[in-house]
C-alpha cells in the first residue's frame, strides 16, 4: 500500500459525543498500527464530517485511491446499501480517484473469536465476583457426583467446577447434557463401565487422574449419582492420596434417593417406614450377600446394581424372613423421560421384570412404601419434552457395545421409551 492510499473509517454517527469519539479513536489507532499516512474518520449520519466531506479531505491531502472501511456497521442496510450510494456520490466529483469498500467486520472470524474471548473473560469475572460460585484449581482432582440423570439435579458447585475445568473424566451413566457446562477447549475423556460390555479398568482411571493432575490440569472426575455411594470414588481418592495429589469430593444426589422419589415412592413414611438400607445387588447369590440382607432389618431396602440378580435377591429376602407379599418396585432410567417402572411382590417381581424386558441401570425398592406409588406417581404425567439432545448418539453407543434396550412390547406402567443417555 503506497502513501497515496487514503483510509476512510466510517462510523454510524450518534447524538452521543462519546460514541463518535470512539470512531475517531479507532481511526487514529488504525493509522498508528497500520502505518497508514492518510486516515480520516467520517460518519454515515448525524455527525460531521460525513462521507462526502471525509472523501474530500482525503482527496485534498493527496489520496489517489481510497479504501472505505465500515467500522462495525451492519452488513445489510449500511455496508451494502447506504455506504455504496454515499461513496459513489462523493467519488463522482473526483474521477481521478479510485475507491474500494472493505468487507464489513461484523461476521469476520477474527471478530467472532475476539468476541468469544471477551465473553469468556466476562464469565470468569462473574464467577470470581460471585462468592457463591466455585472455581477449579490447577493440579486438583474433583470427584464430582453428577446426580441420577435429570440435568436439573446437578449441584451448583458441580456446575461451576465443570465450567472452569481443563479435563473431565466421565462415566457411562453421566447425562451428556452435563458436558455442555464445559469450556469449549476442555478435554473430554470417557471412562465408563457397561455391564457385559465395554470396560475401563479402575487402575487405568486412577493413573489417568494422577497424570492429568501432575500436568497441572484442573480435573473433574464426573460420576453418576454420588461418588462415594457404590461409585468407587473412595478407591480413586485413596489412589490420589497415595500419589500426593490434592482432591476434593463434591457429593451428588444418589439414585438411591432420587429415583424412588421420581417414581412416587417415599423411602420413609410415618406410618410405614422409619428406616432405610441401601445395598448393592452386584453380589447376589453368594453367602456374603445373604448375610448382608439378613442384617438389613430396615423397613425399606433400596438395592442398586441388582436387576440382573433380581430373582436371587427376592429369594434371599424371603429366606431371611421377609413376606413373599412384600411390595417391590423396579425403576429403570429414573428421573428422565425414559423412566420405566414395574411393580410386584417379592414372589412375582422377577417374572414381571423379565416379561417387561427391564435391564440395567435400574433401582430396586422393597418395602410397604411401594404401595404409595399409585397415589404419588407425579412424574409419570410430566412434560414430554424432557428427552436429552444426546439421545440418538448414546443409544447408538449402547447398541454398539451390546447393551440391550427395553423391548418395544414391554408391559410397563408407562410407555417404553428409548434411553436419553
Amino acid at each position: 500500500m503506497n502513501d497515496a492510499t487514503g483510509i476512510l473509517v466510517v462510523g454510524h454517527g450518534s447524538r452521543r459525543a462519546e460514541a463518535n469519539a470512539d470512531v475517531r479513536e479507532a481511526a487514529r489507532r488504525i493509522a498508528e498500527h497500520g502505518g497508514f499516512r492518510l486516515v480520516q474518520a467520517a460518519f454515515l449520519e448525524i455527525e460531521q464530517p460525513n462521507i462526502h466531506s471525509g472523501f474530500a479531505q482525503l482527496a485534498g491531502r493527496g489520496a489517489q485511491h481510497v479504501i472505505v472501511h465500515p467500522y462495525f456497521l451492519s452488513p445489510g442496510r449500511h455496508t451494502r446499501g447506504d455506504i455504496p450510494i454515499e461513496v459513489e456520490a462523493a467519488a463522482y466529483h473526483y474521477p481521478e480517484i479510485s475507491y474500494r469498500i472493505s468487507e464489513p467486520l461484523a461476521a469476520h472470524p477474527l471478530v467472532i473469536a475476539a468476541s468469544v474471548e471477551r465473553i469468556r473473560a466476562s464469565v470468569d469475572y462473574e464467577i470470581v465476583k460471585d462468592h457463591r460460585r466455585f472455581i477449579a484449581e490447577h493440579g486438583v482432582v474433583y470427584l464430582v457426583g453428577a446426580g441420577p440423570g435429570d440435568p436439573g439435579l446437578l449441584t451448583l458447585k458441580a456446575r461451576d467446577l465443570l465450567a472452569t475445568c481443563d479435563v473431565v473424566v466421565y462415566d457411562y451413566l453421566v447425562n451428556p447434557e452435563l458436558l455442555d457446562h464445559l469450556p469449549t477447549n476442555a478435554e473430554r475423556i470417557y471412562a465408563g463401565k457397561i455391564g457385559g460390555g465395554r470396560q475401563t479398568p479402575q487402575e487405568s482411571i486412577n493413573s489417568l487422574l494422577i497424570e492429568q493432575a501432575r500436568r497441572g490440569h484442573r480435573v473433574v472426575r464426573l460420576k453418576g449419582g454420588d461418588p462415594f455411594l457404590f461409585g468407587r470414588g473412595a478407591e480413586e481418592a485413596e489412589a490420589l492420596n497415595r500419589a500426593g495429589i490434592r482432591f476434593e469430593v463434591v457429593p451428588g444426589i444418589s439414585s438411591a434417593l432420587a429415583v424412588p422419589a421420581y417414581a412416587g415412592i417415599p423411602l420413609t413414611h410415618r406410618d410405614l417406614s422409619s428406616s432405610v438400607s441401601v445395598v448393592t445387588g452386584a453380589r447376589a447369590g453368594d453367602g456374603a450377600h445373604m448375610r448382608t440382607l439378613a442384617s438389613a432389618a430396615a423397613d425399606t431396602i433400596v438395592t442398586l446394581m441388582g436387576v440382573k440378580h433380581l430373582r436371587e435377591i427376592a429369594s434371599e429376602l424371603i429366606a431371611c424372613g421377609r413376606s413373599a407379599h412384600t411390595p417391590v418396585a423396579v425403576i429403570r432410567w429414573g428421573s428422565c423421560e425414559a423412566q420405566q417402572t414395574v411393580t410386584g411382590t417379592l414372589r412375582t417381581i422377577a417374572d414381571e421384570v423379565e416379561q417387561a424386558g427391564l435391564r440395567a441401570p435400574s433401582v430396586i425398592v422393597i418395602g410397604e412404601v411401594v404401595r404409595l406409588r399409585e397415589k404419588l406417581k407425579w412424574f409419570d404425567s410430566g412434560p414430554s419434552n424432557f428427552i436429552s439432545d444426546g439421545l440418538a448418539e448414546v443409544v447408538a453407543e449402547q447398541e454398539h457395545y451390546g447393551v440391550p434396550l427395553a423391548g418395544a412390547n414391554a408391559k410397563l406402567e408407562r410407555p417404553a421409551a428409548k434411553e436419553p443417555w
